[in-house]
């Protein structure tokens, strides 16, 4: 059977669709759409294609994240095989070639013809070519979930940051309350953004703010009394306090309700309840980590998957110097979820615990102990979602626990 090569340049209005034969001639080349209409049209053609050459059409895309979606999963319900080129590794590629212009076609030919040299180029220790497997549904779904929350997360990170600065403007005295993550604060400036009536705040009133018991209430209201402000622009201040801590206060309960819906969904998959048998690891956790990294024979290694979570460094050798690099392209949210595994497995397991003061005594800091015991956990998990098993303690551990 012959092998037809395909190349994919992703854009958000329409996508440039290139396939090429063994002889490197022309079967298809033009843009689609991003309609749904259009999809199933190419694919039509796509048959005929194949029918007609009595082949099988694979195809390479530019990065599978960002407007790929939805033709890369129609592409693999329907049977089509999809590789993930990096784009950097396209880049170096089309420079070998004469010709400096570029464009989506060129592109797409670039990606058509590295597929067509995919046994000479691919290797384990090099991937050029990554291929997409068809992802569960609660697996897609872990992801979407995780990657929206992260992203209401840094919303909320920017928020904060702006809402402190304009305090420190306007009313510098309130910020030694607490943090301005704290629920009680932001509660606090979205009933009372106006300084000019803190001396009027009463016991009564305050209690009724949700999150505020008894017990600190009347300290609390003891030192809102005596605030000092800044006079003049408390109008102005008021409105724009009033805008951030409304949104603070609803992207918290955006996120916890994220929580609620990862726990939902983590319960049902098999990954998750495997890892939830590490020490310190709760459904969310667990729910985020699955959602990112999918299938776990994506990775031959626990080397590529460390590195795939940017726990591992790379090697960065030249003649006689020997150094290594953190991965920059590293997927973030994976790492933030091992370094609080970590974090939360040296509370919990004293194996855990045992090596992190090892790391310590031997002059490491905390965040690099950490990330220590996560490169550690890397080898556990991958071992145990490969082998389809729960965490195990040995049993001379357990003797010695």
């Amino acid at each position: 059977m012959k092998r037809l090569s395909g190349g994919i340049d992703m854009g958000s209005e329409s996508h440039h669709i290139t396939i090429l034969d063994e002889e490197d001639n022309f079967l298809y080349n033009q843009k689609v759409s991003h309609q749904l209409n259009e999809f199933a049209e190419s694919i039509k053609l796509f048959r005929k294609i194949e029918k007609q050459e009595g082949g099988k059409i694979s195809f390479a895309l530019e990065g599978k994240n960002g407007y790929s979606a939805p033709l890369d999963r129609i592409l693999l319900y329907q049977g089509f095989t999809l590789y993930n080129v990096d784009n950097l590794k396209l880049k170096r590629f089309r420079e070998a070639f004469a010709g400096e212009w570029r464009d989506d076609e060129r592109d797409s030919l670039m990606l058509s013809k590295m597929l067509k040299l995919k046994d000479y180029i691919n290797s384990e220790r090099e991937r050029v070519f990554i291929k997409i497997e068809k992802p569960s549904l609660i697996t897609e779904g872990l992801k979407l979930l995780s990657r929206h929350q992260q992203t209401l997360i840094n919303e909320k990170i920017r928020l904060i940051n702006r809402l402190g600065k304009k305090l420190l403007e306007v009313c510098p005295q309130i910020l030694k309350l607490g943090k301005l993550k704290n629920k009680k604060i932001i509660a606090v400036l979205a009933k009372y953004p106006d300084f000019s009536k803190y001396k009027k705040i009463t016991l009564k009133s305050l209690l009724k703010i949700k999150g505020i018991g008894k017990i600190k209430a009347p300290f609390l209201v003891k030192r809102l009394n005596n605030i000092e402000y800044m006079p003049g622009l408390t109008d102005i201040y008021k409105t724009i306090i009033l805008s951030y801590a409304k949104r603070i206060s609803e992207l918290q309960k955006e996120i916890e309700d994220i929580d609620k819906k990862l726990d939902e969904i983590g319960e049902k998959d098999k990954e998750v309840k495997h890892l939830k048998t590490l020490p310190g690891v709760a459904t969310k956790l667990a729910s985020r980590l699955i959602g990112e990294m999918g299938d776990i024979n994506r990775f031959p290694s626990e080397k590529q998957l460390a590195i795939y979570c940017g726990i591992a460094c790379v090697d960065n050798n030249s003649g006689k110097v020997t150094k290594a690099k953190a991965v920059y392209k590293a997927n973030k949210i994976c790492k933030q979820a091992l370094i609080t595994m970590a974090g939360g497995s040296i509370r919990l397991s004293l194996q855990c615990r045992a090596y992190y003061l090892k790391k310590r005594t031997e002059g490491k800091s905390h965040n690099h102990a950490l990330r220590c015991l996560a490169r550690q956990m890397i080898k556990v998990i991958h071992r145990m979602l490969t082998e389809d098993r729960d965490y195990i303690v040995r049993k001379e551990l357990r003797k010695v626990a």
